[in-house]
């Protein structure tokens, strides 16, 4: 709950530098009809749903896409505990886009976004603004020295080091930024 600029800055402090700015577009394609994605949860939604995302990197200047599936791992209070992601490079968003409505399959919701890309060391921490939703949003990347670890122990690491910046966090650590915004 701050500035973008503010937490930046405040990891600059701690020793993160910014290596990559990329901003993008997903548009969230699911199998469930309008009126069952008003009455699906989180999980249900993510878990039947495609996401062809647009995005350019500032470093390159390019525009790139992807056909992405999020595979998310839920505990029983749905919060994430584990994600493997399986895109493959798209050459046009939006003949993709096509496709997917073709073949049936509804565009639910579009969610675009800026993210700032600090890194110290092996850790990667994400901060950025959505278009439509109040705030900075933050994601820790798993890195490699936590890789072994129990999704639990995982999750207990990151949000200490979350804690340890000293920003007003709220108490939800796993943070359905594509939910919110639908």
């Amino acid at each position: 709950f701050d500035t973008l600029e503010n937490v930046k800055a405040k990891l600059n402090k701690f020793g993160y530098d910014e290596v990559e700015v990329f901003t993008g577009q997903d548009a969230y394609f699911t199998t469930l009809s309008n009126d069952d994605v008003a009455e699906a949860g989180y999980g249900k939604l993510l878990s039947s749903s495609l996401i062809v995302r647009s995005f350019m990197k500032k470093t390159d200047g390019k525009r790139d896409s992807m056909l992405v599936f999020k595979n998310k791992t839920l505990d029983e209070k749905g919060n994430v505990i584990s994600e493997e992601k399986v895109s493959t490079r798209v050459d046009d968003k939006e003949v993709c886009k096509r496709a997917l409505s073709l073949a049936g399959l509804n565009n639910w919701t579009t969610l675009s976004q800026e993210n700032h890309f600090m890194k110290k060391g092996e850790i990667t921490i994400i901060v950025g603004k959505v278009e439509g939703l109040e705030g900075v949003f933050m994601e820790i990347e798993e890195y490699d020295s936590i890789k072994s670890l129990t999704p639990e122990e995982k999750i207990d690491i990151l949000k200490k080091l979350a804690n340890s910046f000293g920003f007003n966090l709220g108490d939800d650590y796993s943070v359905k930024k594509v939910y919110m915004l639908f």
